[in-house]
């Protein structure tokens, strides 16, 4: 069996559906796992990633079929029994299973709150998987719920760990990571490297992060913590050594936002881990898809190589998945607030494009005019409407926190000047 699981309160259960669907209708039941050990899926040039030796593994190693976990703080009981009869839907096309695993949110009370977990320590959870998932699999996959998988997930499981902790994929976020810590009663700030990936995707090797022992090591950094930004994300970050890391093609965590513009390293240091040849094979043909722009909260966002909006490829899923599909579909029509990113965002570019225009500003920081503007939104081009999604969000940033015009002019202007740059798509 192949173990998968996410971290998901009841608010996300419908998006970790339409993941677990996009994981179902991906994996191609003419094939099973002996042929993903026997010819190499995942390649970094044209050099294949190791396989597994199939005959090796054991009798549940070889079996095929999904078991999938949710970590949860709480699940109600018709909420698990409507899952349950969503997967009995779903294992018609292929074997699958799930398990519920409901966690007090008060055993990680002592973890900060920071970045995903600003409101429940529900990120953390993942870390400890190995008291929830018994017995103990040989691997499993950590996958975020914004997620949408494209290809047969068989591929990672016939994948050759060796003694790596865990397969990893790089981070595309700041140049500027860094965690403060007090050890012996004096402080310390460790800075993140080039090195840094994203929790989002966790292939694990079982036995050697238990060996490891991962889990205590960051709940005992967790208790010495005076900043943290990016929680659990920083916590592994610091635990897990790059020398016990397998890094893997980006493809297989393809963060959305990179559609629009990225930094990778032969063009600027501790940005995106991949150089810019690497990145272009998995912009080709990204296997995963992870989502900065919700879809269930923006029906647009950014192009693929091929110019389809992505947040389309999603909703394409979200039709396909039994029960909690209808019930999206249902809330879609109301889906419009992403129009206000997009078309304020618009006017800042526009505005920014002249210095007379920058005394306009001003009128984006005042929300009167927003009904008006919202009727407008058919003047943005598709393809600078991610764009304006990104610049829209410096605008509504400023107004919540009450931020005045020089706050949110150079931030603009390095946007633009980034997108300029290192566009993934010249226009």
């Amino acid at each position: 069996m192949f173990h998968i699981f996410f971290s998901a309160d009841k608010n996300y259960i419908s998006y970790t559906a339409v993941l677990i669907t996009s994981i179902i209708k991906n994996t191609n039941p003419q094939k099973n796992f002996k042929d993903f050990c026997a010819t190499p899926s995942i390649t970094a040039g044209n050099q294949p990633y190791p396989t597994l030796e199939y005959d090796s593994l054991s009798k549940e190693n070889r079996e095929e079929g999904y078991a999938f976990h949710i970590l949860s703080d709480s699940i109600p009981n018709d909420l698990q029994t409507t899952l349950q009869n969503f997967i009995h839907q779903l294992n018609t096309f292929y074997p699958c299973t799930l398990q519920f695993h409901c966690i007090d949110d008060n055993d990680f009370s002592h973890f900060p709150i920071s970045g995903a977990a600003h409101s429940s320590h529900l990120p953390y959870y993942r870390l400890k998987w190995q008291d929830y998932i018994k017995p103990t699999p040989q691997k499993c996959l950590y996958l975020d719920s914004d997620m949408l998988v494209l290809c047969d997930l068989r591929e990672l499981f016939a994948l050759d760990l060796k003694d790596n902790i865990a397969g990893i994929i790089g981070d595309c976020g700041s140049k500027n990571r860094k965690i403060k810590y007090k050890k012996n009663g004096q402080k310390h700030t460790f800075y993140f490297d080039e090195n840094y990936f994203n929790s989002g995707f966790l292939l694990i090797n079982s036995q050697k992060y238990i060996q490891e022992k991962i889990w205590e090591k960051c709940e005992n950094l967790a208790q010495k913590c005076t900043y943290i930004k990016a929680a659990d994300q920083d916590l592994l970050n610091f635990t897990i050594p790059t020398n016990q890391c397998l890094k893997l093609p980006f493809a297989y965590n393809f963060q959305c936002i990179t559609f629009l513009y990225v930094l990778c390293k032969d063009e600027c240091k501790k940005r995106l881990n991949y150089t810019r040849a690497e990145f272009n094979e998995s912009f080709k043909n990204p296997k995963i898809l992870h989502y900065g722009e919700k879809p269930w909260k923006f029906l647009q966002s950014y192009q693929d190589s091929k110019g389809n909006n992505i947040n389309d490829i999603w909703w394409q899923y979200a039709k396909q998945t039994p029960i909690f599909g209808e019930y999206l579909l249902q809330q879609k029509p109301q889906i419009t607030d992403y129009k206000l990113f997009a078309i304020l965002g618009y006017y800042a570019l526009q505005y920014t494009s002249s210095l007379l225009g920058h005394f306009h500003l001003p009128k984006l920081l005042k929300n009167n005019n927003d009904s008006k503007l919202l009727q407008e939104t058919s003047r943005i081009p598709i393809s600078q409407f991610g764009l304006c999604c990104v610049l829209g969000e410096v605008i509504l940033y400023a107004r919540k926190h009450k931020k005045g015009i020089l706050n949110i002019i150079p931030k603009l202007h390095k946007i633009k000047r980034q997108y300029k740059k290192y566009a993934t798509h010249k226009t």
